[in-house]
């Protein structure tokens, strides 16, 4: 028999920040769901990052800068 989770309950609601609650899940699954839950919040959020830069006489990722 498969247990299903119950609802999440809003434990804590501000204007940026939420706690959340996730009860009956089964071993492991905590650490997915938040691992999941962090990605998906990290990857929506608006800000600034370098994602990708040029260095004058490197043509690859993997070469070796001196």
């Amino acid at each position: 028999m498969i247990l299903l989770p119950k609802s999440p309950k809003i434990i804590n609601k501000k204007e940026h920040f939420a706690c959340f609650e996730i009860e009956a899940l089964y071993p492991g699954y905590g650490v997915t769901i938040g691992n999941s839950l962090r990605r998906v919040l990290l990857s929506s959020l608006s800000g600034a990052a370098i994602t990708q830069m040029k260095i004058k006489g490197v043509y690859h990722e993997f070469s070796t800068i001196s």
